[in-house]
C-alpha cells in the first residue's frame, strides 16, 4: 500500500520525508489565480550579506562529533583545520581587493573544488554534518566548456559531494499570487553564461550545472541552487538550441528556487532519478524539449514557477528515461519498475504553442528508452494557471515500443486549475503516443499504443469530460476511469493540424 503525507499543501512520498534540505521553503501554497496577470511584487526570501566579520570564517566545528557551525578568526583556523573541521561558509566574487584565503575565490570552480576537498577529507560522501554555503557576489560569470582560467568558469560545474549551496545575488520578486517574476527585488543578479553558445552534439546537451551521485560512491545529495540567472548564449529564442541550466541524475534532496532561466536551452531544467523541490522559477525561451523535465524514479514538488514561450512541453513528467548523458555522467541503469510521485502546483504555464502537441503540462506514462520499466506516476496537479498553449493539460502512453511491455499507469488528481485559450483542447488523454490518437500514425518514431496500463483521473470540475479528448482503442487490456467511473473504449478528438477547433 503507497501512501501520501501532505505537508503544508505540498505533495510528499512518505521516503522523502527525511530528507533534510536545511533551508526554508518559502510561503505555503496560495490559491488558485483569478487573473493571468502579476498585480503585485513581493521579494522571496532575502540576501545573505557578503561581507563577513574582518578576520572571521565560519567552520563546521565537530568537538565529539556534535557538529555546529563556530565563527573563529583567521589566526585559529589552523588548528581547527587540523582536528577535522572545516569552512563552511566561502565567497565568490570578481571584485577587487577580496582577501587571499581560504574563505574567499575568483570562481564558483575553484569555490566548488575546495568544499570537495574538505568533504573528502572529512569522508562525507552521501550526507554532511554541516552545510557548505558558497555565496556568489552580484556581477557575470562567463564559463567555457574548454580550458577555464583564473577568472573563467568551467562548464559544466559538476557538484558530486552532499549538502553544498550556491547562493547567488538575485532575491526574486514574486506577483501576488506567490509565482516567480523574473525581476530582482534589489537590482542584482549573479549571471551564469558561456563564452559562446553551449554545444548540443550527438544528442548531448552541455549543462552549466550538474548534480550527480557517482553509482556506489558521492553524490551531490541536498544541492539548494537559488538565486542565478542562467544563459545559454543560444538567442535570439529562435536561434539554435544548446545546453541545459540545470541537470541532476541520482540524487536527493535537490532544491532549485528563485532563478531565473533565460532562453535557448535545449532544456532548462532536466531532474533524473532524483527528488527535487523546484520553487518559484522564472523559465522562458526553452528551445528544445521541455522547460521543466521531471523524471523518476523519485518525488518532486514544483510551486511558483512561470513558464513563458518554451519548449515543446512546459512541465513534462515520466517515471524514468534512459536518455544519454553527458561524458562525465555515468549512465544511468534502469530499473524494473519506477515511481515518480510529484506535486505541480500554483505554476503559469503559457504560450506552449509547438505543433503538433505543444502543450502546458504532460505526464508520460511508459518513459522514453525505458519500454521494458513498468512506471507509476503519482500526480497532484492543482492551482495552476495554463494560458495560450496548444493543448492544456496531456496524459499519454508516451513512448511505447513495439515487441517490449510497454506498460504504464498514472493516478492524477486535478483541482483549481485554469485554463484560458487552448488552441486544440484543455484535456487531452491517450492510452498511446500522442500523436497516433491525433490520426499521425506516419510519425517518427512510430507511436504505439500502451498495453496492460491503467490510467485514472480525478478531475474536480475543472474539465467537463464530455469535452476532454481522448483515445482508448480495444483490445489492449487498458483500463480509463475518469472521476470514479470507468470509460468504454473509443476516442473522441476534434484536432485540426491547421489552425484551432472552436473550444
Amino acid at each position: 500500500m503507497r501512501t501520501l503525507t501532505r505537508c503544508r499543501n505540498m505533495l510528499v512520498h512518505p521516503r522523502a520525508l527525511g530528507v533534510a534540505l536545511g533551508v526554508a521553503l518559502g510561503a505555503a501554497v496560495l490559491a488558485s489565480c483569478t487573473s493571468d496577470l502579476p498585480t503585485a511584487f513581493r521579494a522571496r526570501g532575502g540576501a545573505f550579506s557578503l561581507a563577513p566579520a574582518s578576520g572571521k570564517v565560519d567552520v563546521c566545528h565537530k568537538p565529539g562529533g556534535q557538529a555546529g557551525i563556530l565563527e573563529v578568526g583567521l589566526d585559529g583556523l589552523a588548528d581547527h583545520l587540523a582536528h577535522g573541521d572545516y569552512i563552511s561558509t566561502l565567497l565568490v566574487s570578481h571584485e577587487g581587493g577580496q582577501p587571499t584565503d581560504a574563505a574567499h575565490f575568483v570562481t564558483i570552480s575553484d569555490a566548488l573544488a575546495s568544499a570537495a576537498a574538505s568533504r573528502a577529507a572529512a569522508g562525507e560522501t552521501v550526507a554532511a554534518a554541516c552545510r557548505i554555503t558558497i555565496l556568489v557576489s552580484a556581477g557575470t560569470y562567463q564559463g567555457t566548456v574548454g580550458t577555464a582560467s583564473a577568472t573563467l568558469e568551467h562548464f559544466p560545474m559538476i557538484v558530486d559531494v552532499p549538502d553544498i549551496t550556491l547562493h547567488g545575488a538575485l532575491v526574486m520578486a514574486l506577483d501576488a499570487h506567490g509565482r516567480a517574476t523574473g525581476v530582482s527585488a534589489t537590482g542584482e543578479e549573479s549571471v551564469l553564461t558561456p563564452n559562446v553558445p553551449l554545444p548540443f552534439v550527438n544528442q548531448i546537451s552541455t549543462p552549466i550545472i550538474i548534480a550527480n551521485g557517482h553509482p556506489g560512491g558521492t553524490a551531490g545529495n541536498g544541492l539548494v541552487v537559488e538565486g542565478f540567472v542562467f544563459q545559454s548564449g543560444n538567442l535570439p529564442i529562435v536561434g539554435p538550441a544548446g545546453g541545459q541550466a540545470i541537470l541532476s541524475l541520482r540524487v536527493t534532496g535537490l532544491a532549485i528556487r528563485g532563478n531565473r532561466v533565460e532562453g535557448g536551452f535545449t532544456e532548462s531544467i532536466d531532474l533524473r532519478a532524483s527528488s527535487a523541490d523546484v520553487i518559484e522559477n522564472h523559465l522562458s525561451g526553452t528551445a528544445g524539449t521541455c522547460d521543466m523535465c521531471l523524471a523518476g524514479p523519485g518525488t518532486f514538488n514544483a510551486n511558483g514557477n512561470r513558464l513563458l514561450a518554451g519548449g515543446i512541453v512546459g512541465i513534462v513528467v515520466s517515471p524514468t528515461n534512459s536518455l544519454t548523458v553527458p561524458p562525465s555522467v555515468e549512465p544511468y541503469v534502469l530499473p524494473t519498475t519506477a515511481d515518480a510521485w510529484v506535486d505541480i502546483r500554483n505554476n503559469e504555464v503559457r504560450d506552449h504553442l509547438r505543433t503538433p502537441v505543444g502543450v502546458g503540462i504532460r505526464t508520460d506514462a511508459v518513459g522514453r528508452g525505458a519500454p521494458n520499466v513498468h512506471g507509476f506516476i503519482h500526480a497532484v496537479v492543482q492551482d495552476n494557471l495554463l494560458v495560450n498553449n496548444y493543448f492544456g493539460m496531456m496524459a499519454h502512453g508516451a513512448f511505447p515500443v513495439a515487441n517490449t511491455d510497454s506498460r504504464g499507469d498514472v493516478d492524477m488528481t486535478l483541482g483549481g486549475n485554469v485554463f484560458q485559450g487552448s488552441c486544440q483542447t484543455n484535456l487531452y488523454v491517450a492510452l498511446a503516443r500522442h500523436l497516433l490518437g491525433l490520426g499521425q500514425p506516419n510519425a517518427i518514431p512510430t507511436p504505439l499504443p500502451a498495453q496492460n496500463s491503467t490510467f485514472r483521473l480525478t478531475l474536480n470540475g475543472d474539465v467537463n469530460w464530455n469535452d476532454a479528448w481522448f483515445y482508448h482503442p480495444a483490445g489492449l487490456n487498458n483500463t480509463l476511469v475518469v472521476d470514479g467511473t470507468e470509460i468504454a473504449n473509443g476516442t473522441r478528438q476534434f484536432y485540426d493540424p491547421v489552425g484551432c477547433p472552436a473550444n
